[in-house]
Parts: C-alpha cells; structure tokens; sequence
C-alpha cells in the first residue's frame, strides 16, 4: 500500500477499504490465523452497515473527485458502500456530465466476468447510488447509459476547470488567486482503482500537473514563489519522472532562496531518468539548472530586473563610425538556431595602435550583440601594455565566480581552471570580451570551448596563435568620422565657424579617437578658445614628448596637452595616482595618497574624469587607461614626493586592514590589533565591504614590498588578510602572499614574523588539500613561536597540529597536542584560542565516545566564548554539545540547543553550519524513533555538503542518510549509502570511514551473510 492510501484510511478519507488492502494491513503488522479473519470480518461488517444505510440529508449535494471519492450534503459525509459503488461515482464523477455505456460500466465493475446477470446488478448499484446522492436528478439515464448532471458548484472537478478557465482572464493577483484555489481542490489520488488506471484520469492528472506549473511560474512572476511550493513539490513527488514538472520545481526552490535544495532536485531527477530511463536531462530540466548555478530564476526575474551577467562597460556615447567593421564583426559572430550541435568559438580579433578605438569598437559591438546574447557578457583587462599583466588564473577565478562556482572548486591550478571555465560555458550563450591583450598565450586559457559562446579580443599587437580568429584590423578615423567626433562633444556649431580649423585639429591628433576625445574634451571646457588656438598648442614642438617613438606620439601629445591645462592640484594627483597598486581605487585611498581629506580627494578626481584623463567604471572606483597610467608613470619618475607618497599610502593599508579584521576577525591570532577601529569603518559590514574592494590592491602592496626597505609592511598585510580569508572562503591571492611575506620575514631574520607567515602559508596550503605539506609549516611554525616565547601562537598552532592528527584518526598525536594547547592557555583561560583547544579535545573525546568529558569540554569552551561575546564560535560550542548530550540520552536539551542553532546559522546564512545542525538533528529524530524525518533532514544535509562542496560533510551525511534507511527497513538503500559514504571517506576520514563500515556490517548480517558481515567490520 501507498503512504497515501495509510493516511487515507488514518484521516477518515477512506472509511471502507479493499480486501487486499486489509490484507496488506494484516500482513504488515504481522498477524495470523484467527486475528486475520477478526480484522477482514470486522472490515465486511462496516461495509454491509454503509451499504444498507440510507440517504444522508444535510444540506447541498457535494462531489469530490480530486482525491479520494467523497459525498457531502452540506456539513455531513455520505457512506459511500462497497468499492463497486464507489468506482461507479468515481467513473461517472470523472465524465463530469458526459454519458457513460452499460457496456463500459460493466466491464469496468466486473472486468472478469465475474456475474451472470450483469445488467441488473449495475441497476441495482445505480439506484443505491441515487440514493446516497439523495437525488433522481443529478444521476440520470437508462439503457443506452448513465450521467451525472452536476453543476461546478456540486463537483469539485468542475469547480477546478472553471476556476483554471477563469484565471486566463482579470490581472496576474487574480489569476494567481483562483490558480491557487483550484490547486487547493486538489486533495491526492484517486481511491478507486478502475478508474485511477484510466486514460480519463491520466488526462485529468495531466491537466492538475499543466495548472501546478502555471500556479509556480505565476508566483514565481509576482515575487511570491513560496505560495506554489508545496503543491509543486508534492506533485514532483509523486511524478518523479516529469521533466516540466521538475523543472519548475528547481526555479521555484531557487526562487525560495532554496538554492541548495534546488540543485539537489536536479540531482533527484537527472539520476531518476539515468536509472529508469537510461536518458539524459533534457534542455528544459539543463536550462533550469543552469539558472540556478547562475543565481538566476529565468525568465520571472529578468522581467523584475535581475537581469544575466552583464560585466562589459559601456560604450562611449560619442561613439562614431567604424560602419564597415561593425558590420564586419557582426558577421562573424552570426548564428541561426538551425546550426546542428555545439560549435567551436566564434573569434574576432581586433587589433591596431595605441588610441585607435578598439576598445570603443568592442564594446560598442558588444552593446548592438547584447540581445544575441542572452546569458550575459563576460569582460576583463588583460592589461597587455604594463609590466605586470593578469595571470589568466587570476582572470579565470574572476569570471568562474561571476557564473557561480564556488572558489574551492576552482583550486589553483590554471589548466583545470580553464577547462572548469570551459564547461560552464557548454550550455550558455555568452560574449567574452577580453581588452589590450599582450599575445596567444594570454588568451588561450580563457577561451570558450564547444558551444555557442563567442570572443572579442582587442590588443595593440597583432597576435598570431589563434586558430580560426577572424582579424579586423583598425586603422585612424577618416577625415568626416573625426570631425564628427570632435563635434558630439564640442558642438557642431562650433566646427561650421570653422571647419578648417576642425580639420587641422584632427590631422593633429592623427585622427586617433583617443587623442580626438582629450581634445575635444578641453574644447568643450574652453568656450572662449577657437578651434585654431587649441590646434597652434598641439603644433608647438616644445610641448612634444621627444622621447616617445613615431607610432605613439600624436596619442602622447594629446596626453600633454591635456596635463597642461590640469590645476597644479590635479596634476599632482594625475601623477601620484599612477601608485596606486591596484586595477582601481577610490578616494579614500586617494586621500592618503595626497595627504589631504577623502571629499576633496574626490573633487580633484572629479576634475581629472572630466578631463578624460581617469576611466569611472563602477561608482566611486577609479582606473587609469592603460596609455594615460604610463604617461603618469613617466612624470612620477622626475616627482620627488613619489617615494614619501608611497610610503604613506602603503602604511595607512596595513593600519586600515588592521582595523578591519578587528572587526571582521577580532579573536584573530595575529602580531597586530588595533586600539582605534572606530575611526576608520564604522560598521563591520564597512570593513568587510572594504577588504572585498581592496583585496587586489592589498596583496599587490604585499608583492611590492616584500623586496623593498619597507618588507614588514608584507607580512603585517599577510598576518592580517588571513581573517579575511578564513572568513570568505576563497584562495586566490592567500598563498602567494604568504610565500612573499615568509620570504620578506626570512630576509629580516625576524622570526616572529615567520612564525606568522608559516601559520598562514599553512592555513593556505590546508584550504587548497595540501595537508601534509600545512603541517610541516605547522609544525615548523610552532617550534618558532616556542622559541621565540610567543605563546599564544604556539597554542593556536598546537591545536592545529592537533587537529590534523585527528582528522587522519592518529587519536594518540591528536590528544598529545590538543593538550599542550590547553596547558599553554593556562595564564588566558578567556582566550580564543583556549576556547579552541577545548573544542577540539571535545570533538577528540566524542570520537573516543567518552561523551560525559567531551559534554564538560563543550561546556568549557561555550562558557568562554560567551563570556567574550564570541557568537559565532559558541554557536559551533552548541553544535557539539547537542551531540555529546543525543549520546548521553538528553534528547529534549539536545533538541532544544539544535533548534537555537539551525535558526542562527538560517539567520546568517550559513550553510556549513546550517548542514552540520541538520545531520545532527537527523540523528536525533532517528534515535528518537522517527526514522521518516531523520531521513529528510539527512538528505537536505547531503544535499547542502555538495552544493558547498564539502567532501568531508558529503560522506558524513551520506552515512547519516544510510543509518536513516536502515531504521526504516530499507537494507539495499542503506547499503547504498554507506557504501557512497566509504567511497568518499577512505584513506582521508577514518572515523567517518568506520562508521560507514560499520554500518554496513550490520546491513549484511541482517541479510543472512555473517561472512560478509565480519570481514565488513574488521
């Protein structure tokens, strides 16, 4: 029997059940012999008492189809009799008015043959019929067949159709309002067999099944997803195999905010047809994926506005000319939805000199290409003219979190990275365009693979190497297209007083829209100056920067005169600014740079974007053209302030990341705090939003002075960001800052500065599965911190140490280093890194199952953190002291600390900690009995370790899952779990591993194989 037909007959829906159904009963509790024919009796008596009862009045007639059969007259529930007569109501009720023949309704009540007077007996049951309905006008007919003239207000499969009906009509609120009350009609299966196994009924279900998918898509529309949930989720339920269905289910689960349960549906579904049907998802199911990994919900809430990845700037808005190569582009990138497969790239390589507009040229192609292009465009500046370019791994992690892939999963390595890239583009649509690329090998590892995403490349060289790229080479403006330039920032009236004048000032700028912009931007600036004057300024040889080669001077010229006519103040800025370490900055940082307050920071870069002489690309961030960053390079190299300028804007970042992670990560083990947080962010969120910003620029002044006079500025920088890290969860950056900060340490010979570059080059080198190699430097780092008499690092690493060792189940090393971070915290008993080591040898002594010492450890460390206000870590202290005490048999406490902390991490929107909680409640549920929902909450816990892509919790859950199913009886599925569980776990968690094990020693002895079962356990 189903769950539902169980709930049925428990809720009263089904109130005379099948002989076989009794028997299924019988059989499942176990009875035998006489308790046997107790129950079928008493189960024939109830029917005979239904059958001979009459007419129920008590108000309108009702009919309920939509679900198990029901009759009411008004507030009472008709007896509906035998199952003959409820499959008779059940056919007629699903022909919703339409006849039915003798002939059909025969074979249907009696499909064998099984009487001989057939005919009388269907009268027989009709007439019982048109008692029960109390009426001779709603069940009509005779000979030629019988129909139930019923109205929408007397059947509820009318009232769904009418309802359905109606909602095509009136405003989406009303629509979504009668979806929902005709889905709310809906109330299961149908509680009679016959009928259940029909076409009618199939056609029926599949009409509930199309109104389930609008009612979600509708409220997904409206912004009220939750309202079609349930029903969606119930429906994917029972038609496991319905790809729309399923489909719909994922977006309203990612619409819910439910990301992780949504992609856990996929999973559900895609393994379901590979099992069953030996096929692949198709393209509605894979679209649906797709937008979730992309943290998007499709079509519903782009019409909101959230729209795909949209990374390339704007197009100059002055933008003139370049017809013929527009449409040159246009054409490569040109495809039909007739084309058979995935395809190679399309590649269109833009190349000419400096200032040429090959940048403008791209994106403004890529703004025209937007709608072709519909998940989104992906940008970045390779920065081929400086001297230090991105690495394509930097530019791939950029690009693989923008389409939503966790940065673990990215790693470090450059070829996996760039064929990640490569399959998150197969199924999407998407332009990138990569700008001022320096050769090949800069591009190769970022282009798409198979499919139908395309590339724009732009460089100043003409780059060889690209297979299949099809080349639009720039040369200057014509004539007609300059003058036009000039005129969409100056005006035309001023180039008709003059258009010679305008000529003359294009040749001068060698019709280079770059320098015709800067020209022009100062015109537009110069109302009293004639076209001529500024032209005479750009013939003067004297303002020329001699050096400069032929190729490049007309652009370099054009940069001159627009620093000359700079006020002293923002040519002072034009060229500190170019010591800014990172792509961008903001005036923040400009302000120290210049020694003077952040708002008037923010007016002298207001004077130098007017001057078109910065880019704005983001609000209140800033960045150089490649071109106008050299040319203030090479005026810093004569400016004597630049050194103390330097010094100065380096050491208020290491002040200002100092003061961040002490709001960020103030327990932080680290050489430096800060007294005076509050006068640099107000706020933690400030401080955090300030670490994303700056990231780049951080560990770009770690790679700069670790070589220089200034080298403690590296690891202080290094010391500090690893809070950051720890926190954010992603690697770019953190080990090659710990590797520059170790080795600007070892050139000091100051060893406290190395053991806090070993701490974190091994925290580094842990979080990227390098384990072995982390304790080394753990270790190594501890021995120093000894030496040197810092004691709380030596604790901290200790623990660590420690750790380690108990990850890889070598309990004894484990116990010996946890304890000597305990008995190094003897003289800070409120200490961080105290409450830490308690934690651990908790966790050492819940493994060991002496659960009474790991409940007072908790306890310890809980009652340390609280005291200090250490939130998140007591949160992590609750956890495992719920799990000590499930153990210990204080179920009802152990409930009540899991439900305070499932709510805070829901609260933070922590999944890590939201999955751990949710594996520890499954674990309650079972030991309490309730092996059903143990087994939920293991799934959405398993669900929530892949998504996250924690190995360690995915093979913890899965063994959680097995021990689900085997409290329920279901050996096979048990098996199959906790042999999943071994899979993940073997050789990297041994507890985990035995637990598995030994689990699955117990699924093969209960199935008769003692030999299996043995050698399993041992």
């Amino acid at each position: 029997m189903s769950a539902g037909a169980i709930r049925d007959l428990e809720q009263g829906r089904t109130r005379s059940p099948r002989r076989e159904s009794v028997q299924a009963i019988a059989t499942a509790l176990g009875l035998s012999g006489p308790d046997v024919e107790h129950l079928h009796a008493a189960a024939e008596a109830h029917r005979a008492q239904l059958a001979e009862a009459g007419p129920i009045r008590g108000g309108p007639l009702r009919i309920r189809v939509l679900g198990p059969i029901e009759v009411w007259h008004g507030d009472v529930q008709a007896p509906l009799g035998s199952d003959l007569q409820r499959t008779l109501l059940a056919r007629l009720a699903l022909g919703a008015g339409t006849a039915v023949g003798q002939d059909e309704l025969i074979d249907l009540l009696w499909p064998h043959g099984e009487t001989q007077n057939p005919v009388a007996l269907l009268h027989t049951h009709v007439a019982r019929l048109r008692r029960l309905l109390d009426s001779d006008s709603v069940l009509l007919g005779g000979q030629s067949g019988y129909r139930l003239a019923v109205t929408a207000d007397q059947l509820d499969l009318l009232t769904f159709r009418d309802l359905t009906a109606r909602a095509a009509y009136g405003t989406p609120e009303e629509a979504l309002s009668r979806l929902a009350e005709a889905v709310a009609l809906w109330r299961g299966e149908i509680d009679a067999e016959g009928p259940a196994s029909s076409p009618l009924y199939t056609a029926i279900a599949g009409e509930y099944a199309t109104t389930v998918q609008t009612f979600a898509a509708l409220a997904r529309d409206l912004g009220r997803p939750e309202r079609a949930l349930i029903p969606v989720r119930e429906l994917a339920h029972r038609r496991e195999l319905d790809e729309p269905l399923h489909a719909e289910l994922i977006l309203t689960l990612a619409a819910s905010g439910r990301q992780a349960e949504a992609l856990a549906a996929y999973d559900r579904i895609r393994s379901a047809l590979a099992d069953q049907l030996g096929i692949d998802p198709g393209e509605r199911l894979r679209s649906a994926q797709l937008a979730v990994l992309r943290q998007q919900e499709g079509h519903a809430r782009r019409k909101r506005g959230r729209t795909s990845i949209q990374q390339a700037p704007a197009a100059p808005p002055d933008f003139v000319g370049r017809a013929d190569h527009m449409a040159r582009i246009e054409a490569v990138l040109a495809r039909t939805d007739q084309e058979p497969g995935p395809s190679s790239p399309r590649i269109v390589m833009i190349d000419g000199i400096a200032g040429v507009g090959k940048t403008a040229l791209a994106l403004a192609a890529a703004h025209r290409l937007r709608a072709e292009y519909p998940d989104g465009q992906l940008y970045a500046d390779l920065r081929g003219a400086t001297a230090t370019p991105p690495e394509p791994m930097q530019v791939l992690g950029r690009f693989l979190r923008a389409l939503g892939v966790p940065s673990r999963q990215i790693g470090t390595d450059e070829a996996e990275a760039a064929a990640l890239f490569r399959s998150e583009l197969a199924d999407r649509r998407m332009l990138v365009l990569l700008d001022n690329a320096h050769d090949a090998d800069q591009v190769r590892p970022l282009l798409p693979g198979a499919g139908r995403s395309d590339l724009i490349v732009t460089s100043r060289r003409r780059v060889l190497g690209l297979a299949g790229a099809s080349v639009v080479h720039l040369e200057p403006l014509d004539p007609e297209e300059s003058i036009a330039l000039i005129a969409a920032t100056t005006g035309s009236h001023r180039i008709d007083a003059d258009p010679d004048a305008a000529g003359a000032l294009a040749e001068a700028c060698a019709r280079l829209p770059l320098a015709l912009r800067i020209a022009s931007a100062r015109l537009a600036t110069r109302q009293a100056w004639a076209i001529g004057d500024l032209t005479r300024r750009l013939h003067d040889d004297n303002r020329r920067l001699s050096e400069l080669s032929t190729g490049e001077s007309s652009v370099l010229t054009s940069f001159q005169l627009s620093y000359t006519d700079l006020s002293a103040a923002a040519q002072r800025a034009f060229r500190l600014c170019s010591l800014h370490p990172g792509d961008d900055f903001a005036a923040d940082t400009t302000g120290v740079l210049l020694a003077m307050p952040a708002t008037d920071a923010d007016r002298v870069l207001e004077d130098l974007l007017e001057a078109n002489m910065l880019m704005q690309y983001a609000t209140d961030r800033y960045r150089f053209h490649d071109l106008l960053g050299l040319y203030a390079r090479r005026l810093l190299a004569d400016d004597a302030e630049g050194e103390s300028a330097r010094s100065r804007l380096y050491t208020w970042y290491t002040d200002a990341v100092t003061a961040a992670m002490e709001w960020v990560y103030p327990q932080l083990v680290r050489l430096d705090t800060h007294a005076e947080r509050d006068a640099i962010f107000a706020t933690e969120a400030d401080a955090l939003a300030w670490l994303d910003a700056e990231l780049p620029a951080l560990v770009a002044v770690v790679r700069h002075t670790a070589g220089s006079a200034d080298r403690a500025l590296s690891w202080r920088i290094t010391d500090q960001l690893r809070g950051y890290f720890l926190i954010r969860r992603h690697i770019d950056g953190w080990l090659p800052a710990a590797e520059a900060g170790l080795d600007a340490a070892v050139r000091a010979g100051d060893d406290v500065a190395r053991t806090a570059m070993l701490i974190s080059r091994g925290q580094a080198l842990w979080s990227v599965g390098r384990d072995e190699e982390a304790l080394s430097d753990c270790l190594a780092g501890e021995r120093l911190a000894s030496t040197t008499g810092w004691t709380t690092a030596a604790a901290y690493l200790s623990h660590h140490i420690g750790w380690h060792h108990l990850e890889h189940g070598k309990i004894t090393d484990a116990e010996e280093w946890l304890h000597r971070a305990l008995e190094l915290t003897e003289d800070d008993r409120l200490g961080h890194v105290r409450a830490v080591a308690l934690n651990g040898l908790g966790m050492l002594r819940l493994c060991q199952g002496e659960l009474r010492d790991a409940a007072e450890l908790f306890t310890a460390a809980l009652e340390i953190n609280v005291a200090t206000g250490r939130e998140t870590s007591a949160l992590a202290n609750r956890g495992n002291l719920a799990s000590a005490l499930r153990q210990l048999g204080a179920e009802a406490r152990a409930a009540e600390l899991l439900t305070d902390v499932l709510a805070a991490y829901r609260k933070g929107a922590n999944l890590r900690g939201e999955l751990s909680t949710l594996d520890e409640l499954s674990q309650l549920h079972r030991q309490r009995g309730d092996a059903a929902t143990a087994l939920e909450l293991a799934r959405r816990a398993h669900d929530m370790a892949i998504v996250v892509h924690d190995r360690k919790a995915t093979a913890q859950t899965a063994a959680t899952a097995a021990q689900a199913y085997l409290a329920l009886g279901d050996t096979t599925a048990a098996a199959h779990w906790f042999e999943q569980c071994v899979t993940i776990a073997h050789d990297t968690y041994p507890f985990v591993e035995a637990r598995a094990l030994a689990g699955l020693a117990t699924v093969r002895l209960s199935a008769g194989d003692p030999a299996s079962a043995s050698h399993t356990a041992e």
